[in-house]
């Protein structure tokens, strides 16, 4: 490192004092600069794999995350703060947010959760690190995040892959998604203190930062209230769904557990020697929309309708299927002149290569189209025809 320096002593006043601490200020910075590229250049390498790691850990605990990102400080940024005369820095190696991850979680509870995996997995600087939601006065609002200083600890920092990286340390910011957009506004808005704010804004910002945290709690409690709803369906699979109503969870816990359901599409899949596969969720709200417009309410009520006609359901996906003369499921009023031959009405696999978990409930809605129990299918005249024209077929074979 560069010692070379313009010597003082030249008297008050004199033209040249001014030109040497110029010159004496541009060699401390250049000095910095140097010292900020020898520092920084193993921090680059280190910023994704570290970050990769803290992804790795929270997913091998099952911790949903919004983002982990990764940032080596910007060189005019360590500069301007090791140029702070209030906080006496001696080199850039007292800088220990050099590099830094933040971890966005969607939820606040979330936030505790993944303190606990960087506690256990990193060595913590507890004198250094702040968790600044104890900070706030109860009756205030404002920035909420945990900020951590750490670095990697033994067995992992014997790693190959890590052992270079043994002397670093890093700041560790977590935070909910909701406590992120309070600190980007904040920071965008220039906002440093609240005394500096006139009383009237001061408010604002409070009122804003209060519904802010109120909506953190709410998003939790929906979370865990949409939880509980899904363990009562799921104690209620094996009580014939007992006072269970209709609802996207509902209808997708019945497509995928209930036995005389699955046998109505094992039923339709070996009819036509095909396989099941497991949908998404969105089948689950189609049906549940072609379930209601039946009039139906209740998981009960579908479960019997749909076990009661299941010979006919079955029957019906087969003949459907199999002929190859249907028209497809256009949505009424749909060009089916100009429309692209790639879309596909409903999602449904132009192949049949494989059939969706639940299948023989979408075959109970069109059995109901097809048969006049619907009395305005939504779909495309053509499409109606068809579905009338199998369903006479199948009655006269019946008959």
């Amino acid at each position: 490192m560069s010692t070379f320096a313009i010597r003082p002593g030249f008297p008050s006043g004199c033209p040249y004092a001014d030109s040497a601490e110029s010159i004496n200020r541009g060699v401390r910075m250049q000095e910095k600069a140097n010292d900020y590229e020898e520092f920084a250049e193993p921090l680059r390498s280190y910023a994704p794999a570290l970050e990769s790691l803290m992804r790795e850990l929270l997913l091998s605990r099952g911790i949903q995350i919004h983002y982990v990102r990764s940032r080596v400080k910007a060189k005019a940024s360590t500069i301007r703060k090791l140029e702070d005369p209030a906080k006496n820095y001696t080199g850039i190696s007292d800088l220990t947010d050099m590099l830094g991850v933040r971890i966005v979680t969607y939820f606040p509870d979330d936030v505790d959760r993944v303190a606990d995996v960087i506690e256990r997995e990193f060595e913590i600087d507890e004198e250094n690190s702040i968790d600044k939601r104890a900070l706030l006065d109860p009756d205030r609002f404002g920035y909420l995040s945990l900020h951590f200083i750490a670095r990697l600890k033994s067995p992992r920092i014997e790693l190959a892959e890590y052992t270079r990286f043994k002397e670093f340390v890093f700041e560790v910011q977590v935070r909910s998604i909701l406590q992120h957009a309070w600190a980007e506004i904040e920071h965008d808005l220039g906002y440093k203190s609240s005394s500096a704010l006139p009383p009237e804004i001061k408010r604002r910002f409070s009122r804003v930062a209060g519904m802010l945290e109120v909506a953190d709690d709410e998003f939790q409690a929906i979370r865990d209230d949409l939880a509980a709803h899904q363990r009562k369906i799921d104690r209620a699979a094996g009580k014939n769904w007992e006072g269970i109503a209709l609802d996207e969870a509902s209808i997708y816990s019945l497509m995928s557990r209930d036995e005389g359901m699955r046998s109505v599409d094992r039923a339709i899949a070996h009819g036509l020697s095909r396989s099941l596969t497991r949908p998404e969720r969105s089948y689950a709200a189609s049906r549940l929309a072609e379930i209601r417009a039946l009039g139906f309410d209740t998981v009960p009520e579908v479960r019997s309708a749909v076990l009661e006609r299941r010979e006919e359901i079955t029957a019906f996906a087969v003949a459907w299927i199999s002929d190859e003369n249907t028209a497809k499921l256009w949505a009424k009023g749909t060009d089916i002149v100009s429309a692209e031959v790639s879309e596909q009405p409903y999602g449904v696999d132009a192949e049949f290569t494989a059939l969706p978990i639940g299948v023989g409930l979408f075959y109970y809605w069109l059995l109901m189209c097809a048969s006049g129990e619907v009395i305005d299918p939504p779909y495309h005249e053509e499409a109606v025809r068809s579905l009338s024209r199998v369903y006479r077929r199948l009655s006269e074979v019946s008959d």
